[in-house]
């Protein structure tokens, strides 16, 4: 036995190294034979440490005196007592010993490794057994919790509806309490809820949009063509109903208001356009000018050249002036003796023009006569309408003749359709004059070549196949078989010859003859009817453009009129009137050619008409009657024929308007270098204008009818006598005298520039102007609540910006250009006078009969969306025109250089006669000549009684005339050729001078004036006048 201070020390040594946390130390000093532990294992050291001071931390947590002493029990049950500093003991307890709290005894010491190493040894055996032990337990706990579970399992069985209440209860319980809860804590937070679902909804929105977006980035092609369908769909829809619709709603016109804005271009362009309506209107009055020039100096080169005849009339009768021939002298100077309509007078001048202007007028206002047709029985329409075609338009030969009788033809259609035809079957059945007028002048003088290039060769195929048997009468290919049997045998047929038709079919062989005929009359109509369909475009087109209006008025007139009816009508204008005579006899139309002698066959004729027949029903879509199978078939051939021929009577409908056709338009007129001239027998002059006097009343409703007032100026219908001057045969109409003809060169009398606005059309401007900047700044659905509700701020705000942006536009518009005043005054209004001025201006357009009430807001705007319409159509048609314009304008400075140029020659060649009459006579004998030039004086002088016993002095006012031997005239050649100044004397003292025109004195004469006034005293006579100065100054 160890002595106890030797213990003491171990164990003091064990705590020490606990305590300094030193695994090795520790297991050395436990190891120690002082300690006589038992069980200690290496493997077990750091489990020793840890359990030991955790036992030591403990002991001080719970209290550490730090006492130097301890009492150490050993194993005999004495107390040894050890001082741990002094590593000094005693068997005696010391005084004022108290024990230190934080030793670990040796006992205690000894349990903890013998529990630490009895662990560790019976891990390493269930560590040997764990697979053993592992399955054994999991055996034992399965048999376990299966038995608890069948016993739970019976409990609950037995115990269901308790314990679904029970559940139930304390579902409800639990959801309340927690929904209690959460409803207290978002009460408590309701800021905080806010904001974070605030930020939650604006993060899944953001995050949906973000998404959203990626998607149409990658999709944009997509994107933008959806879009635009989408809103063009909605476009096409709302222009739509502002098209079609009868009362657009306000909020579609409101929508497309924008498109009457003016831009700058538009603007521009109608500057533009004002400019070179100038320009052309300037042209043509300069043109006038030079054409009034050029009439003015073609009747001063007719007086030059008549008064040179009637000089040398006169000198060779009268080679001496004496007092018993002046009379004489006189009448045969007087140019109103001239014979004929063109004589050189003022009355027959007047005359001339007036029927110049009168064939002029009937020409370019095709209702005149298409009244008079109308109005003249059917027995002299056809003569005169040859007279009109060939006289009047020159058979239509130029582009402006055919577009005028066109114009006429049409206008003629017209009001026969809205004057006389009640149905639209009349048409076919009444034989309309105007139809009959204008097919007979295509088909024979202008559309002869186009039906023969179309039918012609369709036709001469059909008549040179001879062999062809188009018979489908059941009795006539029965007769034709037996006929042909008969002469084939030379026996007589035991077939009786007179049988019924439903016999006649009974033969086998008489149905394979009209089956044979069938197909071949269907072959033979098909390709004359492919000859028609296939030129379509060799048709005139002036027949084509009437039965476009024919379609056309028909439908106006009669609006219930189906499609089908009315193309029947076109179709009997088109075939039945105009071709179907040219197929049924080609040669009397010079459709085909014939040698001289030859004629059809019978069964040529028959052959062509049973085609014609086939075309006439196929076009009006008309069956035959019968019952046969034969009819039954040739009835399916024309329903299926007819739509062919319907198709091509719309494309014959297709055609442009005549203006773009012929190129015609407002200046065209203006434009022509050449004026029109027609030549016309005097009989068809007189004729018309009697005829135009006859229905004057119904002609020229007005007094201020152009119509009326040439007829005024020419007065009754003139005598043959006074036309063509002659009076032997005056009284016989059937003279060679009545059937010369007359050119008239036609010319207008009337300004095409001179119009005025209805104060009604600048009413009606004014008030949709205001309506426009009214519903602009209004939303509402009606008119008529926008006009009676009051203006709010906002609304007057936005009316005032937009008056402000057009008042700039206004400013930047060109002046000619500018608003009417009273339209810029309106735009200076409020909103609320607008509205006031608006009814005011419905109450007077009704009062005026522009509106009808009750509807006129109604009206009104469908006025608006009609100009919305338009307007594009004008922006396009500006556009035209400006073209155009340019056009004209080019070819009116051709025309004033080609006149210039005219007038420029004229001018010479008066100069030039005046100079050859003023040279003197030549001689072969040039000495005679140069002393005759020696003795001529240069001036006459004569005394005012000389001219007076002449003639050629009448008076001098305020002048006796026995002092007319003091004073004398001194003439004198002027300065300028055809010119003579004249200078008067008193008693050798110079009084006045007056300066003559030759030409002055022949534009008298030519107007009848005998008497003329020089020096605003003395009177002298014109005529002896003129012969006095081609006497001395011009050769004869």
């Amino acid at each position: 036995m160890l002595g106890p201070e030797l213990v003491c020390l171990a164990v003091a040594a064990v705590n020490q190294a606990v305590k300094e946390n030193q695994v090795k130390q520790t297991l050395r000093v436990l190891v120690l034979p002082e300690l006589e532990l038992r069980g200690v294992l290496p493997d077990c050291a750091e489990e020793y440490q840890r359990v030991l001071k955790d036992l030591m931390d403990h002991r001080r947590l719970t209290g550490d005196n730090r006492s130097p002493w301890v009492k150490v029990r050993l194993q005999d049950g004495t107390f040894y007592y050890f001082h741990l500093n002094r590593l000094e003991g005693s068997w005696e307890r010391p005084p004022h010993f108290t024990h230190n709290t934080g030793f670990i005894h040796h006992h205690e010491i000894q349990e903890v490794v013998s529990r630490t190493s009895s662990s560790y040894s019976c891990g390493l055996l269930w560590k040997s057994s764990q697979s053993l032990i592992v399955a054994l337990q999991a055996r034992c706990r399965g048999f376990l919790i299966r038995q608890q579970l069948e016993a739970r399992h019976r409990y609950l069985i037995s115990q269901t509806p308790a314990v679904i209440i029970i559940q139930a209860h304390w579902r409800r319980f639990v959801k309340q309490q927690t929904y209690r809860r959460r409803l207290q804590l978002l009460y408590i937070n309701w800021r905080a809820v806010v904001k974070i679902q605030a930020f939650v909804k604006m993060w899944l929105a953001r995050r949906k949009y973000q998404a959203r977006l990626t998607f149409f980035r990658h999709n944009v092609g997509a994107v933008i063509k959806i879009q635009a369908f989408f809103r063009a769909n909605r476009a096409r829809h709302e222009y739509r109903m502002l098209v079609h619709s009868d009362t657009p709603p306000l909020p579609v016109v409101r929508k497309f208001l924008h498109l009457l804005d003016v831009g700058d271009d538009d603007i521009r362009q109608e500057a533009e356009l004002l400019r070179l309506r100038e320009e052309v209107v300037r042209s043509i009055r300069f043109n006038r000018q030079l054409e009034a020039d050029l009439d003015l100096m073609d009747l001063k080169i007719g007086l030059l050249v008549r008064n040179r005849a009637t000089l040398q009339e006169v000198v060779s009768h009268c080679k001496k002036l004496t007092k018993k021939n002046k009379e004489q002298l006189a009448d045969m100077m007087d140019v109103e003796r001239s014979k004929g309509l063109k004589g050189l007078s003022r009355q027959r001048r007047e005359r001339l023009e007036a029927y110049q202007h009168l064939f002029y007028l009937l020409q370019t206002q095709p209702s005149y006569l298409a009244q008079v047709i109308f109005l003249m029985p059917q027995s002299r329409s056809t003569s005169f309408m040859e007279m009109l075609v060939f006289s009047l338009f020159n058979y239509g030969s130029d582009r402006r003749d055919a577009f005028l009788l066109l114009q006429l033809f049409t206008e003629a259609l017209r009001h026969e359709i809205r004057v006389k035809v009640e149905r639209p079957r009349e048409v076919v059945t009444g034989n309309p004059t105007v139809i009959k007028m204008l097919v007979n002048f295509y088909r024979q003088a202008r559309g002869q070549n186009s039906l023969r290039e179309s039918l012609g060769p369709a036709l001469q195929d059909v008549l040179l196949d001879r062999t062809l048997s188009i018979r489908t009468d059941p009795l006539d290919v029965y007769k034709t078989w037996i006929n042909q049997t008969e002469t084939q045998t030379g026996n007589k047929s035991s077939l009786p010859y007179e049988v019924s038709p439903e016999d006649a079919l009974s033969h086998p062989e008489v149905q394979r003859r009209i089956d044979v005929a069938i197909i071949n009359l269907k072959n033979l109509t098909d390709r004359v009817l492919k000859a028609i369909t296939a030129n379509l475009q060799k048709l005139p087109y002036g027949l084509r453009y009437t039965a476009k209006v024919l379609r056309d008025a028909l439908r106006t007139k009669f609006p219930a009129a189906s499609e089908d009816e009315l193309y029947k009508i076109v179709g009997n204008l088109v075939y039945y009137r105009y071709m179907n005579p040219a197929i049924v006899a080609p040669d009397g139309f010079d459709v085909v050619d014939r040698s001289a002698g030859s004629a059809l066959q019978p069964e040529q004729r028959h052959i062509l008409g049973s085609i014609a027949r086939m075309l006439q029903h196929a076009a009006a879509n008309k069956h035959f009657h019968g019952d046969g199978y034969h009819v039954h078939a040739l009835n399916q051939y024309i329903s299926q024929t007819h739509g062919k021929f319907r198709r091509f009577l719309v494309s014959v409908c297709d055609v442009p308007e005549p203006e773009d056709r012929f190129s015609m338009d407002e200046f065209s007129e203006l434009l022509i270098v050449n004026r029109p001239v027609v030549y016309i027998s005097v009989s068809e002059l007189l004729s018309t204008h009697k005829l135009l006097l006859e229905h004057q009343e119904v002609l020229c409703q007005d007094a201020s009818d152009p119509l009326s007032l040439i007829l005024q100026d020419l007065g009754p219908v003139p005598t043959l006598q006074d036309v063509t001057g002659e009076s032997s045969l005056a009284g016989d109409p059937g003279s060679e005298s009545s059937k010369m003809e007359v050119s008239l060169t036609l010319t207008s009398r009337f300004d095409i520039f001179s119009e005025s606005e209805p104060d009604a059309r600048a009413l009606l401007l004014s008030t949709k102007q205001l309506i426009i900047d009214i519903i602009r700044t209004h939303s509402g659905d009606s008119l008529s609540d926008i006009l009676r509700t009051k203006t709010t701020p906002d609304q007057e705000a936005c009316h005032d910006w937009l008056m402000h942006r057009l008042a700039k536009q206004h400013a930047r518009t060109p002046e000619k250009m500018k608003r009417n005043p009273s339209l810029v005054a309106n735009g200076n209004l409020s909103v609320e006078d607008k509205k006031r001025k608006v009814l005011r201006s419905l109450r007077r357009l009704e009062a005026l009969g522009v509106l009808r009430p009750p509807q006129t807001e109604n009206q009104i705007l469908q006025m608006i969306s009609k100009d919305i319409r338009q307007h594009r159509l004008h922006r396009q048609r500006r556009g035209a025109e400006l073209q155009k314009l340019r056009q004209t304008l080019g070819r009116l400075q051709e025309k004033s250089s080609f006149h210039s140029e005219q007038v420029d020659y004229y001018r010479h060649y008066i100069t030039s006669c005046l100079d050859n009459l003023t040279t003197s006579s030549k001689s072969t004998n040039r000495k005679a000549a140069d002393s005759k030039a020696r003795k001529r004086p240069a001036a006459l002088s004569y005394s005012a009684a000389r001219l007076q016993e002449k003639g050629v002095l009448l008076e001098i006012q305020d002048l006796p005339s026995t002092q007319f031997k003091n004073v004398v005239f001194d003439i004198v050649p002027g300065p300028e050729r055809g010119s003579f100044n004249i200078k008067a004397r008193f008693l050798g003292v110079e009084m006045e001078e007056f300066l003559l025109q030759y030409q002055d004195l022949l534009q008298l004469q030519y107007e009848g004036v005998a008497v003329m006034k020089m020096f605003d005293k003395a009177k002298v006579n014109v005529n002896l006048l003129i012969f006095l100065l081609n006497k001395k100054f011009f050769k004869k």
